[in-house]
């Protein structure tokens, strides 16, 4: 239909059409007209190249230069040589310190080393021998034991040593030598050798083959227990027996907490303290009959908490140590019984060393009980301090083993190595040397330690058998080692490692278990209680007699 009649016949206009016209290539190969945008491209490249070279070359040259100056520095810090020559070196590597470090030599002087010369000084006379003073603390500077915390001889925590380490301290008359290479050291250096530590070895393990299931040593029934057919029965006593089976394990080193070579025997010590435990009253007795019994099992308790600082035995330990300190006479020592009517110097040494233990432990001790026990031996000993009685007054009836047991008090009571009352008392012990005609552990056991720390020419007579001339005697250490049963008996060789009580008055009562124990402690003394009178330990004036 047409709008209007202009636009009815009208047509619509065709669209427009692009037509493509093919441009010919130029003449000549393809390469060439595309020479233009080679070269511009290879051109951006080297340019970015060149700029990488340069910034890499920068930043080597400042390493360079940097690791030169650290190098430099270094150089120029350590332009003063360490000493690495001097054994004691502390807080100032030019000042020796005191305590007990092993040295190359004898004396050091300063400036370098030549091997070519002789040690000290060329052509000087030999000085008088010296002690070095102790660290401040140390049992008063008087050498007579005593730790490092306190004034209270012998009164003080035993692990964490003064110089800074953990441990135990090297507390004279103390545990710190019981172990490790501080125990190789005291055996090469106190006495020892190796067969006397094979024959502690062997007596160790018969010890531990003849404890009872529950824990105990048994002085009469150790066979049963060790199911075998062993002689030499003593009297019924467990708690004593106990304690013989304990003390010489922890004299060795071995603990309930014992770890590497202090290991072996820890479930042994742990049962045998856990019976201990079992059998004591609120009041801290055990109840073992006579105070020897008891004197005994505190010294194996208070050694147990001194030598593993184990919360578990503090309590324990502590009330042992109050009923032992209750049960002295007022007027001095003790008794068979609590507050007894008179002294027993034999059961007195005992209860005294459970008391001393106690102080080394850390354990609380009061100073009456000390002064009371000097009143006591002041009472028992000769007017010249040298002898010692049982049970009578002054000195009359003294014998060797009352008077080894009473110079070893003395000597953990305050005693100095000069004290004219101990060196007579070592000049008698003298007079009654280790001898296989005379079989008496008991004394063996007290002179021994006596004679171990004074030291000197008395402890090499009495150990060694060495005396002036060239003559020789059968010393403490080679007596025990072959008096050892050896196992040799084809019908009773649970016999080895033990020590007979035949023959032996006092170890009779006592028997094989007793006679085993105090023979090993004898030959532990090397390293059981360092030395009182050592002389890297102490220093200064002796203790007069008081």
């Amino acid at each position: 239909m047409a709008l209007d009649g202009h636009l009815e016949n009208s047509r619509p206009a065709r669209p427009a059409v692009i037509r493509h016209t093919p441009v010919p290539p130029p003449a000549g190969p393809a390469i060439w007209w595309l020479a233009p945008g080679l070269i511009i491209s290879l051109g951006v490249h080297f340019v970015l190249f060149c700029l990488l070279l340069i910034v890499n070359f920068g930043q080597a040259a400042t390493t360079d230069q940097q690791e030169t100056t650290m190098i430099e520095t270094k150089v120029e810090e350590n332009t003063q040589e360490k000493n690495l020559e001097n054994p004691d070196i502390g807080m100032d590597p030019d000042l020796p310190t005191n305590y007990n470090f092993n040295r190359k030599e004898d004396v050091s002087v300063p400036g370098p080393v030549n091997p070519t010369e002789a040690v000290g000084i060329f052509e000087a006379p030999d000085g008088a021998p010296k002690t070095v003073a102790p660290p401040p603390g140390f049992g008063g500077n008087s050498g007579q034991g005593g730790g490092v915390d306190g004034p209270i001889a012998g009164k003080g925590n035993l692990f964490g040593t003064a110089t800074g380490m953990g441990g135990p301290k090297l507390v004279a008359g103390g545990f710190g030598g019981r172990s490790g290479a501080t125990r190789e050291t005291m055996v090469r250096e106190g006495g020892g050798n190796g067969q006397s530590e094979a024959a502690v070895a062997a007596g160790l393990i018969w010890i531990t083959q003849h404890q009872a299931p529950d824990g105990r040593w048994s002085l009469d029934a150790f066979p049963s227990h060790g199911k075998c057919n062993c002689t030499g029965f003593g009297q019924q006593n467990d708690i004593a027996g106990t304690a013989f089976g304990l003390l010489p394990l922890l004299g060795a080193g071995q603990t309930h907490k014992g770890t590497g070579k202090n290991s072996k025997y820890a479930k042994h010590v742990e049962r045998g303290l856990k019976y201990l435990i079992a059998k004591q009253a609120r009041d801290g007795n055990f109840g073992g009959g006579a105070l020897y019994a008891q004197g005994l099992a505190t010294i194996a308790m208070c050694e147990a908490y001194g030598l593993t600082s184990d919360p578990q035995l503090k309590g324990p330990a502590q009330r042992a140590v109050d009923y032992v300190a209750n049960a002295q006479r007022d007027a001095g020592g003790w008794d068979y019984g609590p507050k007894g009517a008179g002294f027993d110097t034999s059961v007195g040494g005992w209860q005294l060393m459970a008391l001393k233990s106690a102080q080394m432990s850390g354990l609380n001790v009061s100073k009456e009980s000390m002064s009371k026990a000097n009143r006591w031996l002041d009472s028992a000993s000769s007017p010249d301090g040298g002898s010692y009685a049982y049970r009578s007054a002054a000195g009359s009836g003294s014998g060797g083993r009352m008077t080894a047991v009473g110079l070893l008090c003395r000597q953990y009571l305050g005693w100095g190595p000069r004290n004219p009352g101990l060196l007579k008392g070592v000049q008698n012990l003298r007079g009654g040397p280790p001898s296989q005609a005379n079989k008496d552990l008991y004394y063996y056991y007290y002179a021994t330690q006596v004679m171990h720390h004074i030291g000197g020419d008395a402890w090499d007579f009495w150990n060694e058998g060495k005396v002036d001339k060239g003559a020789k005697l059968i010393g403490m250490r080679d007596l025990l080692i072959q008096a050892q049963d050896k196992g040799g008996d084809a019908k009773r060789p649970h016999h080895r490692g033990s020590w007979s009580p035949q023959g032996d008055g006092i170890c009779g009562a006592g028997g094989r278990m007793m006679s085993t124990s105090l023979a090993l402690l004898t030959l532990e003394v090397y390293y059981r209680h360092l030395p009182l009178y050592r002389r890297d330990m102490s220093g200064g004036k002796d203790m007069d007699a008081q």
